[in-house]
């Protein structure tokens, strides 16, 4: 992941299609939904979910983006630090105070913080989604101020796939021999390959039986590594290099579980299927910013994302 951040003239990104305003959208109500998982249903047990540690461990790997391009600063990497700090120091005082790590006062703490992070975030990629703002969504509330006081706000080029959909859509990317054989070389055919799957995995967990909200999260972490192991296997792509192992390893425990071979205890769902979930996230939006599309290939360069 690269941690630069520089602000660009506004002018200087290309400006959203209804295909990159629709993945805002999407994205935008998907970080709404975990804030309102946290405020309405949460609670101090939390505490002892994996799946709640990985929300926050994503939420900590977002403060830097969410607090220097959200609000036009440079502060680094200074925000995932004191974040840290701070959690450290509640879990210090709960555990002075009763004994216990994993006390309430973390808990409320936390909260707010998992509030805030995803609640910026979720707010701005659904106000870039209704204001077309270019380049990262964490720039939508700065250009909302801007219009209303009759100025512009500076522009920063996503860290994550953003400007990919929205350079496509312009017809501004440009794509070698390999790139073409890529299964995942652009933004409509890896919103296919990807979405279709994520959203039947969330829709089978959410609102289907023992057997569906297991069954097909399983099948889909299967297909997705499958499909990485190909693809990687083809043209070298880094971030399915990375997703194959732990996609397919992943798909292979929930079909244990699915299908009772082997006794795994509560939260296994959410072990199994957001640490996959967060693991790929992760890897699919940065890895290729450090290591470049295809294995041998130059680093990113996030200039490029300017041109």
């Amino acid at each position: 992941m690269n941690e630069t951040f520089h602000f660009d003239e506004p002018g200087t990104l290309v400006k959203p299609g209804p295909i990159g305003r629709l993945v805002r959208l999407l994205f935008g109500i998907l970080c709404l939904s975990l804030v309102w998982q946290v405020l309405v249903h949460g609670e101090p047990v939390d505490l002892r979910l994996p799946g709640y540690w990985a929300l926050a461990a994503f939420a900590l790997l977002l403060v830097p983006y969410v607090v220097n391009i959200g609000f036009g600063v440079v502060f680094g990497t200074w925000p995932r630090w004191i974040s840290a700090g701070v959690m450290l120091a509640a879990a210090g005082g709960s555990w002075i105070g009763t004994g216990e790590l994993l006390g309430t006062p973390l808990w409320w703490l936390l909260n707010a913080w998992l509030t805030y992070v995803y609640g910026h975030l979720g707010i701005s990629f659904v106000l870039s989604s209704v204001l077309g703002t270019p380049g990262c969504e964490m720039r939508a509330i700065p250009d909302l101020f801007g219009r209303v006081s009759g100025s512009e706000a500076r522009e920063h080029y996503c860290p994550g796939f953003i400007d990919s959909v929205d350079r496509w859509e312009h017809g501004t990317l440009t794509g070698t021999a390999q790139e073409k054989a890529d299964w995942v070389g652009n933004p409509a055919r890896m919103l296919l390959l990807y979405g279709v799957p994520f959203l039947a995995l969330q829709l089978a967990g959410n609102f289907g039986g023992p057997l569906i909200g297991n069954g097909i999260p399983a099948l889909a972490l299967l297909f997705v590594g499958g499909l990485c192991a190909v693809n990687a296997w083809r043209v070298r792509r880094v971030h399915c290099v990375l997703l194959a192992p732990v996609l397919l390893a992943a798909g292979i425990a929930m079909t244990a579980y699915t299908t009772g071979w082997s006794g795994f205890g509560p939260g296994t769902w959410s072990l199994i299927v957001n640490g996959a979930l967060t693991y790929g996230f992760v890897v699919g939006c940065f890895s290729e910013h450090l290591l470049g599309h295809y294995l041998g290939g130059p680093k990113e360069d996030p200039a490029r994302w300017n041109r």
